[in-house]
């Protein structure tokens, strides 16, 4: 076996099934059974799919969702949502991982998909295919006795909704209230993947929803219940968040008190919150909520910087800044733009400009969270003076910062 003999393609539909396997394989899991093949299906038949094959043997694939992306200033915009990626251990070393990648790229871009994120197995991978971290997320545990009350709660009631309803209730609410940027649509494949363990069969998941005093639900949580009983020692319950969701920050801390409020539940955890997590600052006591772990939540790359650069909006400045990027792997990419109170203009590759950088960079940058001026402390750019990061931050900073809460 050898790179000459591994062939790259798009992968055909009686193949997907192999597809995930292997996919599975390179990921240290086993092949699915005939059940879960069967709930995964749809979300395998709607997506981008690659797969390296030896001969009649499958040795890697890598595959996108397809999804639309909130920018600052509320704009969707297409998305590849890379996922799905793996190479059996006979493969590895031969640049079947670049190959796959780039044909994913290379579609999606064909597609018109102007922007490409993913979550990243392992962190050093994907800087060289042009992805930057554009935002992090927070693992956090809540002792709910202390975190009661919670300030600022929305007025309105809450609903249990019946596994039944799920879907036709959570899926046009989420497409109204889930404006943050980073924010994701979301399919019903991936709607059925993340409601799993609430629909009929699935288990002790229940979802809550908040309906505002004028009668409009606004918004959501999702959350699991278990029971912990050690005879003469303890006997109690505690939850797992998966989803919040609401309109406003006052509605989300009306679900989170509908949460917290659950009678014998000790214990809160979520895997996936936002780094200026609004519920930190209306619990009681601010060490209830403990921080376990903060992760590189969301891998951005700009297939399309003129496109994304134009479709996401800047804060007010005095002046402009203009922003040198080069895209090894798109050079129609590489060129000089200028941001500012007269929008985005591109000047041309050889034009003098105040940042320069690669297209990872600009990348983690693109969605107003990862400060310019902590990239050029960070020596991830070239700056023509002291204050270049600091006007480009004038213009590019969004708050609340960039979170997308849909693993994919």
């Amino acid at each position: 076996m050898g790179p000459s003999t591994i062939d790259v393609r798009a992968t055909a539909p009686h193949e997907l099934r192999l597809a995930a396997d292997t996919m599975r394989h390179a990921l240290l899991h086993g092949p699915t059974s005939d059940e879960d093949w069967e709930q995964a299906r749809p979300g395998w038949e709607d997506q981008i799919s690659v797969t390296a094959w030896d001969g009649d043997d499958c040795v890697g694939h890598a595959g996108a969702f397809r999804f639309d992306t909130v920018l600052p200033g509320g704009a969707r915009v297409p998305t590849a949502g890379v996922t799905r990626v793996g190479v059996l251990p006979t493969a590895t070393r031969q640049g079947v991982l670049t190959r796959m990648i780039r044909q994913v790229l290379d579609t999606s871009r064909a597609e018109g998909r102007i922007l490409a994120s993913l979550r990243a197995s392992e962190a050093v991978i994907y800087h060289r295919f042009g992805f930057g971290i554009a935002a992090d997320a927070v693992s956090v545990e809540i002792d709910v006795r202390a975190a009661r009350p919670v300030a600022h709660a929305a007025p309105g009631e809450i609903r249990v909704l019946h596994a039944g309803e799920l879907l036709e209730v959570v899926e046009p609410l989420y497409d109204r209230v889930a404006t943050r940027v980073g924010a994701i649509t979301r399919s019903s494949a991936l709607f059925r993947r993340y409601l799993e363990d609430a629909l009929p069969g699935g288990g002790a998941g229940r979802v809550a929803v908040h309906r505002s005093a004028d009668g409009v639900d606004d918004g959501f949580v999702h959350y699991t219940t278990a029971w912990r009983e050690e005879p003469f020692r303890h006997t109690e319950g505690s939850i797992e968040v998966h989803d919040v969701w609401g309109a406003t920050s006052a509605v989300e801390l009306a679900l989170w008190q509908h949460v917290l409020g659950i009678d014998l539940v000790r214990t809160v955890t979520v895997e996936e919150r936002p780094v200026d997590d609004v519920l930190r600052l209306a619990v009681r006591d601010p060490r209830s909520y403990q921080v376990r772990h903060r992760w590189d939540e969301q891998w951005v790359r700009l297939l399309d910087v003129g496109a994304v650069l134009a479709a996401r909006t800047y804060r007010p400045a005095s002046a402009a800044v203009t922003i040198a990027v080069t895209d090894p792997l798109y050079p129609d990419n590489s060129d000089t733009f200028e941001i500012g109170p007269n929008g985005v203009r591109r000047l041309g590759p050889g034009a003098p400009a105040d940042l320069r950088c690669e297209i990872d960079v600009l990348s983690a940058a693109s969605l107003g969270t990862v400060p310019w001026t902590d990239l050029a402390a960070a020596g991830r750019l070239v700056a023509a003076d002291p204050d270049a990061a600091a006007r480009a931050d004038d213009l590019f900073a969004h708050r609340p910062g960039a979170f997308c809460g849909s693993f994919f």
